[in-house]
C-alpha cells in the first residue's frame, strides 16, 4: 500500500471511529498530541487534542449520540512537500441535544462534513475541518438569511461507480484532474466579464460538463448547469465581491498563509482549498440579502470536484465558511440565534 492510500484509509479509519468511539480515546490513537484543529467560526483554531475533544468533538458526539460518518469520497496526495487526505460526507443522526445554541430537532439530520487532514509519521499532524452549520440552523427551523437562490436539498454522493474509494490511489489520472480544475478556477470570470459575456462560454465553461451539478451551503444552495451557476451563484457573487481575488502561496513559505493549503487530485476527483483561499470587499447587497459594509473580508473555502470519463467537470461541492464571512461583516449568527430561539433575552451587543 503506497503512503498516500495508507493516509486516505487513515482518515476513514478516523472519522468512522470517532463515530462510535470515546472522542479522546480516538483522538491520541490517530492525531499527535499537538495536532491543531482548524474548525469553521465559531469553533476556529483549537490546539492540541484536549482543546479539540472538549470544544468540537465532544459537544458533537453530546448533539449526535447516535450519529455515524457517511463518507463520500476519500482523496489521497501531496501538496507543497506535506502528504494530505481529504474527505466530505455527511455526519447523520438524531439531533439530541444543542449544537452552539442551534436547538435540537428530536429527529434525523444531516450535518454537511467536510475534513482535511496533512499527515505526518502514520498520524494526522493538523486538520481542517467544515461544516454547514447554517444547514443545521435551518433543519431545526431558525434559518437567518433569505431564501436561497438555488435548491437547500442534501447534497448527494458520487455515483457508485466513479472511483470515491478509500482503498485505491491513483495520482496518474488524479494529475490530470487537478490540472483541468486548476484552469478552470484560473478562467473564471471578472465581474466586467458578466455582461459581456451574457449567454457566451468563458475561459471557464469548456471545462464544464453542460449538465454540471454546483453544490453550494445553505445561504447560496445548490444548482445545476452553467445558467443556472452563473444565475443562482457567479453573478451575485462577483457582485457582491466584484474585486475577490486569491491569495498566491510562496513556495517553501509557512503552512499557515492564506491561499491554498490543499490541491489534490486523486482519480477522477479533486479537491481544493484555503483557510482563507479569497478575499474581497463587500460593496453589493445581493449575496445572502445582506446590506453593503464595505468591509474587506477573508473566505474560507474547500471545493471537491468530480470529472466524469471524458474529463469534464460534473460535480462541484463547496464548503464555505457562511458564519465565519457575515461575522466579518457585523452578523454573529449564534448571539443572534439566543434571541430567535428565547425572545425573553436581552438583547445589547455592540460589534466592532
Amino acid at each position: 500500500m503506497s503512503v498516500h492510500s495508507q493516509s486516505k484509509t487513515l482518515l476513514a479509519a478516523f472519522l468512522t471511529d470517532m463515530a462510535k468511539g470515546d472522542a479522546r480515546q480516538v483522538l491520541a490513537q490517530y492525531c499527535h498530541p499537538d495536532c491543531q484543529f482548524e474548525v469553521f467560526h465559531p469553533f476556529n483554531t483549537l490546539n492540541g487534542l484536549d482543546a479539540a475533544a472538549e470544544q468540537f468533538w465532544i459537544p458533537l458526539r453530546r448533539a449526535f449520540p447516535d450519529y455515524e460518518q457517511r463518507i463520500a469520497m476519500v482523496l489521497g496526495g501531496e501538496y507543497e512537500g506535506r502528504a494530505m487526505a481529504s474527505s466530505w460526507g455527511h455526519v447523520m443522526g438524531t439531533f439530541d441535544e444543542p449544537l452552539i445554541g442551534i436547538p435540537p430537532t428530536r429527529g434525523l439530520a444531516f450535518l454537511s462534513f467536510g475534513f482535511n487532514a496533512i499527515v505526518r509519521d502514520g498520524k494526522i499532524a493538523k486538520a481542517y475541518v467544515l461544516l454547514d452549520l447554517v444547514d443545521l440552523m435551518r433543519q431545526a427551523g431558525f434559518y437567518p438569511f433569505r431564501p436561497m437562490p438555488g435548491t437547500a436539498e442534501a447534497w448527494p454522493f458520487p455515483p457508485c461507480d466513479s472511483g470515491a474509494t478509500a482503498l485505491t490511489h491513483d495520482p496518474r489520472q488524479g494529475a490530470e484532474t487537478l490540472r483541468i480544475v486548476r484552469e478552470m478556477q484560473g478562467g473564471l470570470p471578472k465581474k466586467d466579464q458578466i455582461k459581456a459575456t451574457a449567454g457566451q462560454p468563458s475561459a471557464h465553461s469548456p471545462h464544464w460538463h453542460v449538465n454540471m451539478n454546483w453544490y453550494g451551503p445553505a445561504g447560496i444552495g445548490s444548482m445545476r448547469g452553467l445558467r443556472g451557476f452563473r444565475d443562482f451563484h457567479g453573478a451575485l457573487f462577483l457582485q457582491a465581491f466584484p474585486d475577490r481575488t486569491g491569495w498566491k502561496r510562496e513556495p517553501g513559505g509557512p503552512e499557515n498563509a492564506p491561499g491554498h493549503y490543499v490541491r489534490l487530485g486523486d482519480g477522477l476527483f479533486g479537491v481544493t482549498g484555503g483557510w482563507p483561499s479569497l478575499n474581497g470587499t463587500h460593496t453589493g447587497a445581493e449575496w445572502l440579502g445582506l446590506p453593503p459594509t464595505g468591509r474587506r473580508i477573508e473566505l474560507r473555502v474547500a471545493d471537491w470536484y468530480r470529472l466524469d470519463r471524458d474529463n469534464k467537470i460534473a460535480d462541484n461541492w463547496v464548503m464555505m465558511d457562511i458564519p465565519h464571512i457575515v461575522h466579518q461583516m457585523g452578523m454573529d449568527l449564534f448571539h443572534d440565534l439566543q434571541f430567535r430561539v428565547d425572545p425573553s433575552k436581552t438583547r445589547v451587543r455592540l460589534m466592532p
